[in-house]
């Protein structure tokens, strides 16, 4: 449909962040105002408490300022990319977020032109200068080595739209140009194919519905292979580019550095999992066995894993209540939170023609946690809403037990809360279930989690490094070379238990997270924490829910390893992925019980 075709109820409201574009322009036009004070604030800003106080107090709440026109301008972009306005007011709130970081640049150089013992005479000098900014100073004089002089810091912010333009130039392309032609459906109806509802079709019980989305798909991409190279490797060599000149290692090592990771802690995370493909390959041949194949296609291995079973079609108002009902174990407080922010239009629910594909869980420290679905009625569109809706009950608590300046979380964190939702709510309908046709379902579709969230991902995790490998080494990055290099990912991963179709090796051409610099590991860490909070909770652990609560609140107060850690988990460990490895294993051995295979 069109977005005008779209229920106003089933949309989000952005009323509460502006009530129009014209209280976005009035807003703009005070951030404006508020960055060209930044240059005399921040010129001043070593020469007292009071002066530092003003300086970071102003900087900081323009750059709120600023999260919240993008964040605005954002949401509407997403929600139609085919539209002018929000596509001239997206673009205006990049011009405003690059002079933001051009004005603010010089702060974190001139303060670390301070000595440590200066700031903490500042600090006993002004106490509210440490109460409300003593974590985000000291947390800058990490980054002390890899920080360039003043002119070369406003320099490089300069070109902050320029080194996205990749990652919005492939967004724009995917969902607003991109064609794939028609398939036909399993009654025979010719039908449109999207990059949206490919899963849909890919999950199919007619085996040649699933080979034509399959074909279909990926001959869409191939004939696009060179564009998307061009992109990719535009995209890795800004990373490379920007990691050189400000003293790192790498691009893996800068990006790792503000979760407090290292290289060798991911490459001990991508052995400890790939170390463990003997459960990846006994996963895939008890599908192919359940399926009833001789040889199972890359096409086959989303189908659902109860033989016969057909997804259970859900509206959105019963998935909201399966999701409230899973997470209830939280208690009350919880609950009626989040039952609130589905009621308050948190969630843009259908997809519409323009409409980003995926989901996501947005907003920012002063709006709401505004989460993007594309909802089918599936049985993945349910956990998906579980997962962005635990996204957005850890932001919501993040907002409100910290102040704006901390009230956000990192990356390295964000997929915890959101795995765990999913997983309670798989354990819930396993609980509240006697058929065993559905308890083969949901057993089939934990399984489907733990192969996407933890072996996919680590697969990708190995594609990211590989080509930031080569091109750090010089070699360019050409079409031939990434699908080359992504074939052989799926040989190592597949093993000889999945027949490799030759279109899989255009698959890391739909991959969005690529652009990302490297995130997609994160799934994994995501899933194995979650696996050990889970754990805690349905086990009754003296303390399960009050750390878990605890973690959720922390915000940017600890860095990302130590608030994990207060949940009970420590990443550092190889033996979190190694017990993640163990559960799915344990769910193969009771659905082969139960299915007595």
């Amino acid at each position: 449909m069109n977005r005008n075709e779209i229920a106003v109820q089933d949309t989000w409201d952005l009323t509460p962040v502006y009530e129009n574009t014209a209280a976005w322009e009035a807003a703009l036009a005070e951030a404006s105002e508020k960055i060209r004070t930044l240059p005399r604030l921040i010129a001043a800003m070593t020469a007292s408490a009071q002066a530092l106080y003003a300086a970071v107090r102003t900087v900081s709440d323009t750059g709120l300022l600023a999260e919240r026109l993008y964040t605005y301008a954002h949401l509407r972009y997403s929600t139609d990319t085919s539209d002018n306005e929000a596509r001239t007011i997206m673009g205006r709130a990049q011009n405003l977020l690059t002079d933001y970081g051009e004005a603010a640049a010089p702060f974190d150089t001139l303060l670390l032109t301070l000595e440590e013992a200066q700031l903490a005479a500042f600090f006993r000098e002004l106490p509210a200068l440490e109460e409300e900014y003593g974590i985000l100073l000291r947390n800058t004089f990490r980054y002390k080595p890899h920080t360039l002089s003043g002119a070369e810091e406003q320099l490089l912010a300069a070109y902050q739209k320029v080194t996205g333009t990749a990652e919005d130039t492939y967004e724009t392309f995917t969902s607003s140009d991109m064609k794939f032609g028609t398939i036909r459906d399993a009654q025979g109806n010719e039908v449109e194919l999207t990059d949206t509802n490919y899963a849909m079709y890919l999950r199919s019980p007619d085996r040649e519905v699933r080979k034509a989305a399959f074909t279909t798909l990926y001959a869409g991409y191939r004939q696009f292979s060179n564009t998307f190279a061009s992109l990719y490797a535009g995209q890795v060599e800004a990373e490379k580019v920007s990691a050189k000149v400000r003293h790192y290692g790498s691009a893996l090592e800068k990006a790792l550095f503000p979760d407090h990771m290292t290289p060798e802690i991911y490459q001990n995370m991508v052995n400890a999992v790939s170390g463990h493909l003997d459960v990846l390959f006994r996963y895939y041949r008890l599908k192919k066995k359940v399926l009833g194949l001789d040889e199972m296609h890359l096409y086959d291995t989303y189908v659902p894993m109860n033989a016969g079973a057909v997804d259970r079609k859900y509206t959105y108002p019963e998935a909201v209540e399966e999701v409230l009902n899973a997470v209830s174990v939280f208690g009350q407080e919880y609950v009626d939170i989040l039952r609130q922010g589905y009621a308050d239009r948190w969630v843009d629910i259908y997809p519409n023609a323009g409409k980003v594909g995926g989901a996501f869980s947005g907003g920012c420290a002063s709006t709401a946690p505004y989460i993007l679905l594309n909802f089918q009625g599936l049985d993945d569109d349910v956990s998906t809403l579980a997962h962005e809706s635990g996204h957005s009950m850890h932001s919501w608590f993040t907002r409100h037990n910290n102040l704006p300046q901390y009230a956000d979380y990192s990356i390295f964190v964000a997929e915890v809360p959101s795995t765990v939702n999913e997983l309670l709510l798989a354990f819930y309908r396993l609980e509240h279930t006697d058929d065993k046709a559905e308890k083969l379902t949901i057993l089939g579709n934990l399984l489907d989690l733990y192969k996407a969230t933890i072996y996919r991902q680590i697969m990708f995790a190995e594609f990211e490094q590989q080509t930031h490998a080569r091109a750090e080494a010089g070699e360019i990055l050409t079409a031939e070379l990434l699908c080359d290099l992504y074939y052989k990912l799926n040989e190592k991963y597949f093993g000889d238990t999945v027949v490799l179709d030759k279109e899989i090796a255009c698959e890391w051409m739909r991959v969005p997270h690529f652009y990302y610099n490297f995130y997609v590991y994160k799934y994994a860490v995501g899933l194995s924490a979650a696996s050990h909070i889970v754990s805690r909770i349905r086990a009754g652990e003296p303390g399960a829910l009050e750390s878990y609560f605890a973690f959720l609140k922390l915000g940017h107060t600890k860095n990302p390893i130590e608030s994990l850690k207060v949940a009970g988990v420590d990443m550092t460990r190889t033996d979190v992925f190694d017990s993640a490895v163990a559960m799915f294993a344990g769910l193969i051995d009771e659905f082969e019980k139960l299915a007595e295979v």
